[in-house]
């Protein structure tokens, strides 16, 4: 039987104050959810959080992946803890088959998908995960050693929050904090956690990086994070005021943006990159390969503008980009567009550029290319034995809504860039997408 919680007198002094800032920071009045899986980080952020927040203001959720025996037996202790705290609690199962490789990957993004929808349903304000200052060294020695550009975006580390989806705000309050401290705490307030036994599978890059860390000493040279974080959004929000200034978006999926030769070319780069992202609608962003062929082709639009000229159009991020008119034209090239079915009620992307849901019960619903470039979608059913076809415009009269995304940014926002989003959002015209809950 569980032992009553340690007195809130047992917090020490720089946990308590980080987890109170939170709070204090925290502009959605909803309840907010937890996702603990009963390690020692998530119960210290459930444990702090309990002795801090009103009644009522939590929501514990815990994702049973059942990817190994005593998975269910873990998630019930969970729960067990939460009626100790007097706090919620529900249980999100992965009833998904594993895949034979990835499977560190394809568990993450089921278990942001389950807590997606659980936030939704429940009306929270965001969900709150336990990742520390470890986790946070851990993933810029992973990143720094794919990359070790002192500028690298990956350097920014773990994002404080990240919006999920366009819907979900993940929040990270204890990212100041190390594992030790919030370990202390926990041994304090008497509370056992659970080892999970893949945080020692060496199979696991994360895994060996965390050995790694352990017998050396911190770089006191090494690239700040936070001060990267800072200077992505400096540059973001000078990237959307520059979108918002310089581009115009047809009804073709063209994005016309006007060259200036005032402008900071680290910040034209950034509003192409931005741009070459929402029209391309590719997995990933640019490689090396790719930003040198940009670098090359633009030429003249570093730092004196863009001009007139023969120099062809090039294809680079799945985009076709011409020179048009003192300005470039860019849009998503033809080759390697697919076609997709929709089930009756079904919900799904398409070339990574529109979300389409398919709102009738009974029929499928087919999306390919066409339009003037062959790069809109087109869609169609069979309906009492014929063909029906309609336009992207046709959406009530076809049964189907289609909202354009704005490239990886509609799926995962790091807060950093959440101006530039909101400028593509406002260029292709969607609606904004929810600002970021924590005023930190």
């Amino acid at each position: 039987m569980l032992e009553p919680p340690g007195p809130l007198v047992q917090m020490p002094l720089g946990f308590r104050k980080c987890l109170s800032d939170f709070l204090a920071q925290v502009t959605d009045h909803r309840p907010l959810g937890i996702a603990v899986s009963g390690g020692s980080d998530s119960l210290g952020l459930l444990y702090g959080l309990a002795g801090l927040a009103a009644p009522g203001k939590l929501f514990a959720l815990t994702v049973d992946h059942g990817l190994r025996a005593g998975s269910a037996d873990e998630a019930r202790q969970v729960k067990a803890h939460c009626r100790r705290l007097g706090v919620c609690h529900e249980t999100l199962r992965w009833h998904t088959s594993a895949p034979a490789s990835g499977l560190q990957a394809a568990a993450r993004v089921a278990r942001y998908r389950l807590l997606e929808e659980a936030a939704s349903r429940l009306g929270l304000a965001a969900v709150l995960t336990g990742h520390t200052r470890d986790d946070q060294q851990e993933t810029l020695e992973m990143r720094r050693a794919r990359n070790p550009s002192e500028g690298a975006a990956g350097l920014a580390g773990i994002p404080r929050a990240t919006l999920f989806d366009g819907r979900m705000w993940v929040l990270r309050p204890m990212l100041g904090l190390t594992r030790a401290e919030i370990r202390d705490f926990l041994r304090e307030a008497r509370v056992e956690w659970i080892e999970d036994p893949s945080n020692s599978d060496a199979r696991f890059e994360r895994v060996r990086v965390r050995g790694l860390l352990k017998q050396s000493t911190p770089d006191p040279n090494a690239p700040d994070g936070a001060a990267i974080a800072a200077a992505r959004y400096r540059l973001a929000a000078k990237a959307a005021a520059c979108i918002e200034i310089s581009c115009t978006y047809d009804t073709n999926d063209t994005v016309r943006m006007r060259c200036r030769s005032d402008e900071d070319p680290d910040v034209t780069w950034a509003a192409i990159e931005a741009l070459i992202d929402l029209c391309g609608g590719a997995g990933r962003p640019l490689d090396r390969r790719g930003k040198a062929t940009l670098t090359d082709w633009m030429g003249a639009c570093s730092g004196t503008g863009c001009h007139d000229g023969n120099s062809p159009a090039i294809t680079v991020g799945r985009t076709l980009i011409q020179r048009r008119g003192g300005g470039l034209a860019i849009r998503r090239e033809r080759r390697g567009i697919g076609k997709r079915e929709l089930g009756p009620g079904d919900v799904g992307d398409w070339d990574g550029r529109y979300r389409i849901s398919n709102l009738d019960k009974n029929s499928v619903l087919q999306v390919s290319a066409g339009g003037p470039d062959g790069i809109l979608p087109l869609f169609g059913r069979h309906l009492s034995g014929r063909p029906c076809a309609w336009s992207a415009a046709d959406g009530v009269a076809g049964g189907f809504l289609c909202q354009r995304l704005t490239g990886r940014i509609s799926r995962i926002l790091p807060v950093y860039e959440l101006p530039l989003a909101q400028a593509l959002a406002g260029l292709v015209g969607r609606r904004p997408f929810p600002l970021c809950p924590w005023a930190f």
